[in-house]
């Protein structure tokens, strides 16, 4: 048996090493099965597991893996960070008492320091692929999986007591589905001739994002001149329209708040409290409600899957806002993770497909419920027919007005 195993050791050094068929070595190695696990079962919503024990009816204990090998150190890290820790919560939701262990691959240069210290406080053990004692210890989990402890028992158990009163939007609601981002670049791309000032694009949306780009010396202008239209739809920085949506609509009521297009505000977290000062995380907008006496947030998120809208990726941005959301609640009490009170009021503000999946339609607006959010509303509702953005019946000023009587200037 340890001939056995030396030799998947060996043979597990050079797979890790290549990145490839990672997950599907260590789980021969372990002898567990793959499978997914249910952390819903109003809906039967399940989630993916690399390595479970004895089976995914019925876990007690999970290998997850992770790796990476970038051309630059430390890129996709933090990525990788808020899909495992929001697939963990997932888990833990469930099962609060179902064992985690990360299996982190690639080489040490290749992560950033703060996030295998994340990885650390957040799963009961973390094994390094790249230390021998790692294999060793994947030896000892399989022979007794029992044997990893549980942590952070408190803060599970509370999250789960809370999350387990969440009343979900009802099936019969049809999911938010737009194309804002793509209707407002075809409508700056009709405008013809191009203008060489940004001030005199007619649609208000695009105009707002070409002034930002101009303003700051940003490639979507350049584009914009030269007609390079794929480069602008590919664009993260200031072509987005949904924040240039929400950032009129608060203007136009003249809300206080701190945020804009590529301009994000930085929020307390988690992260801070545990030693890690260098870390930041952010909101699209900050306003503040004199009716709950807190902050409002407003995330502007996208399903992903361009113009086709495929959505092969919305899982991970919807597991990435439930990572977002306990580094937010959470604080280090006694050395430990706690669930706190939510101090602060969450919307979203939501672009794409989001029904993507027929068979389960709600499943990732119900996800963003689960991750926190207050208030979910699509981005095509704060425009008006011909994409400018309403000034009457606009859902979005209605509710930072009437239900949140949020600060205004004076």
């Amino acid at each position: 048996m340890a001939e056995a195993w030396s030799a998947q050791s060996k043979s597990l050094v050079e797979v890790q090493k290549k990145g490839t068929k990672l997950e599907s070595t260590i789980r021969q190695l372990l002898g567990w099965e793959t499978g997914k696990i249910v952390y819903e079962p109003a809906f039967g919503y399940k989630v993916q597991v690399d390595s479970v024990f004895p089976t995914a009816k019925n876990p007690q204990a999970m290998v997850s893996v992770t790796y990476t090998s970038p051309d630059t150190p430390g890129h996709s890290n933090e990525n990788k960070l808020h899909l495992k820790v929001g697939e963990l919560a997932l888990l833990k939701r469930a099962y609060p008492k179902i064992r985690t262990v990360l299996a982190i691959g690639g080489v040490k240069e290749s992560w950033l320091p703060y996030v295998l210290k994340a990885f650390q406080h957040f799963y009961d053990e973390v094994v390094y692929l790249w230390e021998p004692a790692g294999f060793e210890r994947l030896r000892q989990i399989q022979a007794n999986p029992l044997s990893i402890k549980l942590k952070n028992t408190s803060l599970w158990s509370s999250m789960k007591s809370e999350l387990d009163k969440i009343k979900f939007i009802s099936i019969n609601c049809k999911p938010p589905c737009g194309l804002v981002r793509y209707q407002i670049l075809d409508i700056l791309k009709a405008q013809t001739p191009i203008v060489h000032n940004p001030f005199l694009i007619t649609n208000e949306v695009a105009r707002l994002c070409m002034q930002r780009s101009f303003e700051n010396n940003g490639a979507e202008w350049q584009s914009y001149l030269s007609g390079r239209w794929h480069n602008i739809e590919m664009s993260r920085n200031y072509f987005n329209p949904v924040e240039a949506s929400v950032e009129i609509s608060l203007e136009s009521q003249k809300f206080q708040f701190k945020g804009g297009i590529a301009r994000d505000e930085p929020v307390p977290s988690l992260l801070h409290e545990l030693g890690m000062p260098s870390t930041r995380v952010s909101e699209d907008f900050v306003l503040y409600s004199e009716l709950l006496n807190m902050p409002v947030y407003i995330q502007c998120k996208s399903s992903g899957g361009g113009r086709d809208q495929h959505g092969k990726n919305i899982q991970n941005r919807t597991k990435e806002q439930i990572t977002r959301s306990i580094i937010y609640r959470c604080g280090k009490d006694d050395g430990e993770i706690k669930w706190r009170k939510k101090k602060f009021h969450w919307i979203a503000i939501v672009d794409g497909d989001w029904g993507v999946t027929k068979k389960e339609p709600l499943k990732y607006i119900h996800m963003l419920q689960l991750a926190g959010y207050d208030k979910i509303m699509s981005a095509s509702d704060l425009l008006d027919p011909n994409y400018n953005v309403k000034r009457k019946g606009n859902p979005l000023i209605e509710y930072l007005k009437r239900y949140l009587n949020c600060t205004v200037e004076t």
